[in-house]
């Protein structure tokens, strides 16, 4: 694995941002509920909170569109775990409304695939991520 030391504050704020993405999915709260709630929990850790809401803005406004693309890669939602369809939108978004670049945004996921969900779904990660990639 990549030494991810000079990246600290970007690889744990988007730990959280998987996270709170879930949430948002999960129980259809308001970001700026959970924006609230991270800033809270958080305060004391170093934590890029201006990407993290950017970011769980981007995927509130954009969540349609995610889903379009999501369906477009015939993958019936009721089939993904949660975690892993809080992946693909945090890639998704990043892919096409944020500032990361591709690789970076599918590297990234699939480094989260391994710490948050099981262990061969970074495989279905990066199969979902790559014929998106490609369409």
């Amino acid at each position: 694995m990549k030494n991810l030391a000079n990246f600290k504050i970007s690889v744990k704020t988007r730990e959280y941002l998987i996270q709170a993405i879930f949430q948002f999915l999960f129980n259809s709260q308001a970001t700026s509920e959970i924006i609230n709630q991270f800033k809270q929990e958080h305060k004391s850790k170093k934590v890029d909170f201006k990407m993290f809401c950017n970011s769980l803005k981007s995927i509130e406004k954009n969540k349609f569109k995610i889903e379009e693309v999501i369906k477009g890669l015939d993958i019936k939602s009721s089939s993904i775990e949660l975690i892993d369809k809080s992946i693909l939108f945090f890639a998704i978004n990043e892919i096409l409304y944020g500032k990361l670049d591709k690789l970076i945004a599918i590297d990234e996921s699939l480094r989260l695939s391994k710490k948050f969900s099981s262990p061969e779904s970074y495989k279905f990660i990066n199969a979902s991520l790559d014929n998106f990639i490609k369409k």
